[in-house]
């Protein structure tokens, strides 16, 4: 872990997740809201990615400390 807080519980986040799609999709037509959800999926797949990269940076550190 690195120190930072646990945050929200997953429930909690479900449920926060639910409530941000329902007012976006408010007045939205379905083209906009496929638009939005491929957006947003991208946008994830992406901090997914960058998280993994970090992840995989640190687990080098631990081996090799002096360095790569």
């Amino acid at each position: 872990m690195s120190g930072t807080p646990a945050g929200p519980s997953g429930e909690a986040l479900t449920v926060l997740g639910t409530a941000a799609a329902i007012w976006l999709a408010q007045d939205r037509g379905a083209e906009e809201l496929e638009l939005l959800a491929a957006f947003f999926t991208a946008l994830g797949d992406n901090l997914a990615l960058i998280a993994a990269q970090r992840a995989a940076q640190e687990a080098r550190r631990a081996l090799c400390p002096g360095g790569m």
